[in-house]
């Protein structure tokens, strides 16, 4: 079978999530004998048409940056040129949405090319633009942010219905997807994230990490890996540690992460003179993300909204640390099926310290409790959240659809 994926990032830098995911789809899908071909945005600042990854070609796509109309405009008129040059390479049995943006130009000129085209749900595109543009001040500018919020909302509920099935990751995700674009749930496929079990794994010994990355051996540490954006709730996170008392005096805060809110966050780390309790570390290469994930006692994922699944939790989980995350999006599905305690009673500050301080006890008054709570985690990743499992789902759904038509033309005929 060929298969054609369409996005609005790049499989070969991971950056996060959504780069995560088209990366180990893409590369499953081949080593399953498919034909995988990606068309996707040219990165900013990288101008290659083509590049490959591993078995895998991804075409590109460059648009236009100048004004946000110039934006749109060659996004769909590009996309679909380039769509169509991987198309006369290998004609697409399937097509897989992962952003709108990336299929709205091919699914209105071209739908007629593959047997179905499926998308892939990682967040709503609309509530993701809110979360990472806040409302500016000014009637303009207020007018132009409802507008943008409003044309992802309308393309993507055009891409979506015209699906023959969405793909998610959790319950949390289906719910949002039935509510806000009315996506009938036999049209609806939960197909829960992944971590790869084999890069991440529990450490041989944690000491000697800690000792390759330069860590304190003596201190208990704490790491998150997040876009430094508002939904994070990393303000949140940062004001717990100067709200903990006795759990909180030998505490370093590790922020892995880029992104717009750097600066607001150095600013409230020395504001609180948390300087020696709290590091942002930047941007943390793929080689190293494992090390970070094994050298701390406690990963904490303080999320305050749009949690379609959090894929930092499993890989975390997989390297074998145990996950304290905030009662939001899909993070309880996840945490709560290795213990109740995992989750806070809310995403603020009070409720943060809270959960850390109750965790953090336990681990010092019931020897072996840290342990048991990462091999929980882990054996979960071995039966359940891991790429091979979640590849085999896919294919299988793929498979279902090999003869089917798009959602648009049943509803026509």
């Amino acid at each position: 079978m060929t298969i054609l994926l369409l996005a609005d990032v790049s499989a070969a830098l991971v950056i996060g999530g959504a780069e995560r995911m088209l990366r180990q789809q893409a590369l499953g899908l081949a080593a399953r004998g498919h034909q995988v071909h990606l068309v996707t945005r040219a990165p900013e600042g990288d101008a290659r048409p083509f590049v490959k990854i591993g078995p895998v070609q991804e075409h590109r796509f460059a648009v236009s940056r100048s004004n946000e109309l110039s934006f749109i405009l060659s996004s769909v008129q590009r996309s679909v040129e380039c769509f169509d040059r991987t198309a006369r390479l290998a004609r697409p049995d399937l097509v897989i949405v992962y952003q709108s943006t990336a299929g709205i130009g091919p699914l209105l000129r071209r739908a007629d090319v593959p047997q179905a085209w499926i998308y892939m749900c990682l967040s709503l595109a609309h509530e993701e633009f809110v979360s990472r543009a806040p409302q500016a001040d000014g009637p303009a500018q207020q007018f132009r942010h409802r507008a943008n919020r409003h044309a992802r909302f309308l393309v993507e509920d055009y891409v979506m219905n015209r699906c023959a099935q969405v793909v998610v990751m959790s319950e949390f995700m289906k719910t949002r997807v039935m509510g806000t674009h009315r996506i009938p749930p036999d049209r609806i496929a939960l197909i829960p994230g992944a971590a790869d079990h084999e890069q991440f794994q529990p450490p041989e010994d944690r000491v000697q990490v800690r000792r390759e990355l330069d860590l304190p051996l003596d201190r208990t540490i704490l790491f998150t890996l997040r876009n430094l954006v508002p939904r994070m709730g990393l303000e949140h996170l940062i004001d717990s540690v100067s709200l903990l008392e006795e759990e909180g005096r030998d505490l370093l805060l590790l922020i892995g992460g880029e992104g717009p809110l750097r600066q607001a966050l150095h600013d409230r780390i020395v504001q609180r003179h948390l300087a020696d309790r709290v590091r942002l570390l930047g941007f943390v290469p793929e080689a190293q993300l494992c090390r970070y994930y094994q050298c701390a006692d406690l990963v904490v994922m303080p999320t305050l909204e749009l949690e379609g699944f959090g894929l930092v939790t499993v890989e975390a989980l997989a390297a074998g640390t145990p996950v304290l995350g905030t009662p939001v999006g899909a993070l309880p599905e996840v945490l709560r099926r290795i213990d109740p305690s995992l989750v806070t009673d809310g995403p603020l500050a009070p409720d943060l310290a809270d959960g850390l301080g109750r965790l953090l006890r336990r681990f010092r008054e019931l020897p072996g409790e840290q342990e048991r709570l990462a091999s929980k985690g882990r054996r979960l990743i071995e039966q359940e959240w891991n790429w091979p499992r979640q590849i085999d789902a896919l294919a299988s759904l793929l498979a279902e659809h090999g003869g089917s038509v798009c959602a648009a033309d049943r509803r026509a005929a």
